[in-house]
């Protein structure tokens, strides 16, 4: 049951920028012998595509301790962790992606994230992308979330001018309006509507604050919400249209959000419902193309959350598997 949590979130997830030092509070930096270990998991799968590699494959004990630690850090500590180390130049794309792939399978299971099934996203702006997605875009995407539980951001190359990446806690950002606007927490308790492909709406309302077991989570994605909006034929209510420009402004705060330019050969994990991501708008060059991995990974035995927060994940999981379209024009993801 979803119900308001009534006080302050005192909690590692509800970090402030300001308070652990921005991108560096969030960095967990390789040593040589993880690097030479992932070097040694390679050796493994010279002809084996990234996506056949399982948890039981890319197995070391210094990558199991590693990646257990990674793993605690975004179910039970900050939500946010950023892996640096890892120079390209020793990996070519391929090696980077089975990498890349291999760690993630130590958190969750990846799914595919578009109707092409792409278990590992390309996030770089394309000019074939007849749905209008986000991340196949060199726009500026705002503070929201995607649709599963952990995400993470591996690059490879960065474009000529722009593209810095935002990370911010959403329980901070509770925190924030706890104490300067209590008043708007309960609209983002009851949230509104969802819309997705084909003009569907959701048969019940998708909270954009949730309380499960004590437990604080956040969904925030607001074309979802203006587009069944427009499909019903009703204008959202006031008090709901005032909470998410707070939520907004809150989320612009450099107090509160980490801003930081993603390296080749970092990668960045976080967990969807504590944390919001954003990205500046980029211009590509011939010579310097914008290119990010993408993956959206299901947990077993994850968060305890709202129902309609695995709903929709699981609303896009069979839209895809299926290779269909289950988000049609919208900018905010990724």
């Amino acid at each position: 049951m979803n119900t308001l949590h009534d006080g302050w979130i005192d909690h590692p997830s509800a970090w402030r920028s300001e308070e652990i030092g921005g991108r560096e509070g969030l960095t967990k930096r390789l040593g040589r012998e993880h690097v030479e270990a992932l070097e040694e998991l390679l050796g493994r799968f010279a002809n084996v595509p990234p996506t056949a590699i399982s948890r039981a494959d890319f197995a070391h004990p210094l990558i199991d301790d590693l990646m257990a630690h990674v793993r605690h850090e975004l179910m039970h500590g900050r939500g946010a962790l950023i892996l640096s180390g890892l120079d390209l130049r020793r990996f070519t794309l391929d090696e980077f992606e089975k990498i890349y792939w291999g760690l993630g399978t130590h958190l969750g299971n990846a799914v595919a994230q578009s109707y092409r099934r792409d278990r590992i996203g390309h996030v770089q702006k394309e000019e074939d992308n007849p749905t209008g997605r986000g991340y196949l875009m060199d726009v500026e995407l705002r503070s929201h979330t995607d649709f599963h539980e952990l995400l993470s951001l591996a690059s490879v190359r960065k474009a000529e001018e722009g593209g810095l990446s935002g990370v911010v806690s959403s329980l901070a950002l509770h925190n924030h309006l706890y104490e300067n606007a209590y008043e708007l927490l309960r609209p983002l308790y009851e949230g509104f509507y969802h819309e997705s492909a084909n003009g569907e709406v959701s048969k019940s309302k998708v909270p954009i604050f949730g309380c499960v077991q004590g437990k604080v989570s956040c969904y925030y994605h607001l074309p979802f919400i203006f587009n069944a909006a427009k499909i019903m034929g009703v204008d959202l209510p006031e008090d709901l249209v005032k909470a998410t420009r707070a939520l907004n402004e809150a989320a612009a705060l450099p107090s509160i959000r980490a801003d930081f330019m993603l390296e080749p050969g970092e990668m960045l994990f976080w967990h969807n419902f504590t944390a919001l991501h954003s990205r500046t708008a980029f211009k590509d060059s011939l010579t310097h193309k914008r290119l990010l991995l993408r993956l959206w990974l299901n947990v077993p035995d994850g968060r305890p959350l709202p129902p309609q927060f695995h709903e929709r994940a699981r609303y896009m999981d069979r839209a895809h598997e299926g290779g269909e379209a289950a988000i049609n024009y919208v900018k905010e993801d990724s």
